[in-house]
């Protein structure tokens, strides 16, 4: 057994979802919700900027088609205030937990695997865990 094994902790998915909330809760503020956090700090799942312009305006023409000239920036700016307003509807803490049931941007944690969950873990909290 390698070293970085035999220090992993184990840790339920549950668990590790619930940490990964705590931790997206405190890089949020009541104007941003977590896609457009994940976006200007670069955080793994990518949130807006894991789309192109054209598949971003796909995954909501509801409102792209409102705003045919709207830049990206003002296209990001309505996306995240659904995101928020949706977000409030459910009563959910984060947008990851909303987009679990509803996939409009995403696939939200189901987007993740045990082994993807695992990375991330380890790049935000910096320690080797195993999820299962």
């Amino acid at each position: 057994m390698d070293t970085q094994t035999a220090t992993r902790r184990h840790i339920s998915r549950p668990d590790a979802i619930a940490a990964f909330r705590e931790k997206l809760r405190g890089l949020t503020d009541a104007d941003h919700c977590v896609c457009a956090v994940a976006t200007r700090l670069g955080l793994p799942c990518g949130g807006f900027a894991q789309f192109s312009d054209e598949k971003l305006r796909d995954r909501f023409p509801w409102i792209a088609e409102r705003r045919p000239d709207a830049s990206r920036g003002e296209l990001e700016e309505v996306i995240n205030g659904y995101i928020l307003g949706r977000q409030e509807v459910a009563g959910a803490a984060l947008a990851c937990d909303v987009e679990t049931r509803e996939h409009d941007l995403c696939g939200g944690w189901t987007s993740f695997d045990n082994s993807r969950l695992e990375e991330l873990y380890r790049r935000v909290f910096g320690r080797p865990v195993s999820i299962g």
